[in-house]
């Protein structure tokens, strides 16, 4: 209804100005002036094509491998890019240098954090606000691969924040920020986010892309968490089809041991197995050890279930030498020793009790400041305690920004209000105007008509005052007919015309009328009756049309002057001409006779 009523009187004004009443160039300028103003406070920093520029930018960088090549990469990207952008990719090639010295190092480290810290100080400083989101992820992000929740969770929060609230065409890497973000929140329990983020992640990422096939293997695990297995078995199938389609070996083998899950709670535990089995097959193959160590602590698991124990304890110590190998990797390798103390217990073993109870005891104090359970769990209170606090700014910045909007909308329809009041006050002082210089110029051509007249009636009707009056005539019609065009051309003007007629009456009382012929007839007969009897007795059936062209002929009338005065085109004179030098032989004899 606002955009309604804000639109109305912009129509009401388009009207106005095309129908030519607002011709002020003063009061458009002052018009779009004050639109752009009030509009500004809505307009972003920067614009869609921007972000697809950007974004494709960072899709690119991708590629490179190692920090020369990147340099070169950017380096390249600057030569053509204006000052705004240029500042954005000082940013990003930042960020995407820290990743790759993360990658080299493959632990946390003080380059690639030193880095990450400098890009969102920059992009703070230069209030490049639209790259908020996106960096804050990346930040985030580069803590929980290595499995540091703590650190992670503020720059997650944040993200958050700015995803929710930010218009989404204006969200950098749109896929791999709610991916990254739905990740972090799904790890520490939040999961309606998680799901939020995940369906919104989908929503942009094409189907032969392999990450599509990775966020619906992640929706599945939303419900494994929720308890609705149905529904997760679906995701995890349509995980398999998707690897299976964009030849993604990795993604098949972990759709394998996720639908294991779904086996072992139907108790379908040999297919459980066989499908685990499959996934750890392709995993060797692949060279993927990750994937390989859950693969085997998921299969270890059931074996146990099954009271497997030595064929758990095997497939177990195997995950647990790859778990070993990598600090982020300790959770892993508490749940791995945690299923061998409940081995050891029940063999009875002591030795292997205590090397277990021993290892945990270490692992423990390590996963107390990383990802360990009493982490998620106080990550998520908090999580909880600042989702109310943001519900409640949002609420608060979406009621500032719908008061905002009213005034906006109500400061616009009052100037529009102003701007249509003085262009109906200029427009009703400007028809007074042109009414007033309309009957002015009637009654000017008028008194020049009737002057003209009054000249005639005091001479002596000779042939030569009527050709002065004649040609005086023919003056005042040319005068009359640029009049009658400039009316047209307005639309009061034309509109008055139409009501009074008054240009086009006069026009018509210039003409050779029957009474105006007659009165021009008699003078020309009496001062010219040698010439007349000459026509009669030459050309006896000259009709009265043929006279008035013949006559105004004979005073040296131009064929323009002769159309004028009667009233028609000039191919109407010509025409008239050739049709009697066609119908009498003798026609050129006029032309030779001459008035005395």
């Amino acid at each position: 209804m606002k955009i309604i009523l804000l639109f109305f009187p912009i129509i009401i004004f388009l009207k106005l100005y095309l129908e030519n009443i607002m011709r002020n160039s003063f009061i458009v300028l002052f018009f779009i002036f004050s639109i752009s103003i009030i509009f500004s406070s809505f307009s972003t920093s920067i614009r869609t094509e921007d972000i697809v520029l950007l974004d494709y930018v960072i899709k690119q960088s991708k590629e490179s491998k190692d920090s020369a090549s990147l340099k070169v990469r950017f380096d390249e990207y600057k030569k053509n890019a204006n000052p705004f952008i240029a500042k954005n990719l000082d940013i990003i090639y930042k960020v995407q240098l820290a990743k790759i010295y993360t990658q080299e190092i493959d632990k946390l480290n003080p380059k690639s954090q030193q880095l990450l810290f400098e890009a969102l100080k920059q992009a703070k400083k230069e209030e490049l606000t639209n790259l908020y989101s996106w960096l804050n992820t990346e930040i985030g992000f580069y803590y929980y691969t290595f499995s540091n929740y703590e650190k992670a969770y503020p720059y997650f929060m944040e993200s958050s924040k700015l995803l929710d609230t930010e218009e989404l065409q204006y969200i950098f890497q749109k896929s791999e920020t709610f991916k990254k973000n739905a990740f972090f929140f799904m790890n520490v329990k939040e999961l309606n986010k998680a799901e939020k983020y995940l369906h919104l992640a989908l929503k942009y990422t094409s189907k032969s892309d392999k990450e599509y096939g990775t966020i619906l293997n992640a929706i599945g695990h939303i419900y494994i968490d929720k308890k609705n297995y149905k529904k997760a078995n679906h995701y995890f199938e349509l995980t398999k089809n998707n690897a299976l389609r964009n030849d993604d070996e990795i993604r098949y083998a972990k759709a394998l041991g996720d639908i294991a899950l779904i086996n072992i709670n139907d108790k379908d535990y040999n297919l459980a197995i066989k499908n685990l089995k499959e996934n750890i097959a392709i995993s060797e193959r692949e060279n993927d050890p990750r994937n390989l160590m859950f693969a085997k602590i998921r299969l270890g698991k059931l074996y146990l279930k099954l009271n497997e124990v030595n064929l758990a304890k095997d497939i177990l110590n195997e995950a647990q030498i790859y778990a070993s190998t990598k600090n982020h990797l300790n959770s892993f390798e508490h749940d791995i020793y945690s299923l061998l103390l409940e081995i050891a217990v029940k063999t009875k073993s002591d030795n292997e009790e205590l090397i277990a109870r021993r290892k945990l005891d270490e692992l423990d104090k390590s996963l107390k400041i990383t990802d360990g359970e009493n982490v998620i769990n106080e990550i998520n209170w908090n999580i909880q305690k600042q989702n109310f606090n943001y519900q409640y700014e949002a609420e608060k910045i979406k009621s500032e920004k719908s008061v905002l909007l009213r005034n906006t909308l109500i400061v616009i329809a009052f100037l529009l209000i102003l701007i249509i009041i003085f262009v109906y006050i200029s427009s009703k002082r400007r028809i007074k105007i042109q009414h007033s210089a309309y009957e002015n110029k009637v009654l000017s051509l008028k008194n020049e008509k009737l002057k003209s007249d009054n000249k005639l009636n005091k001479t002596t009707n000779t042939l030569n005052s009527y050709k002065d009056y004649l040609l005086e005539r023919n003056r005042q019609i040319e005068v009359l007919n640029n009049e009658i065009t400039k009316a047209k051309n307005s639309s009061t003007v034309s509109h008055l015309e139409e009501e009074k007629g008054e240009l086009n009456k006069l026009l018509d009382s210039h003409l050779m009328t029957d009474e105006n012929w007659i009165n021009f007839k008699n003078s020309f007969t009496k001062e010219q009756k040698s010439f007349v009897d000459f026509l009669h007795n030459n050309f006896s059936d000259l009709t009265e049309s043929n006279l008035r062209i013949i006559f105004l002929m004979k005073l040296d009338l131009r064929n323009h002057e002769i159309s004028q005065l009667l009233g028609i085109s000039i191919d109407s004179v010509k025409k008239a001409k050739q049709r009697l030098k066609k119908k009498y032989d003798n026609f050129h004899l006029i032309y030779n006779e001459t008035i005395k």
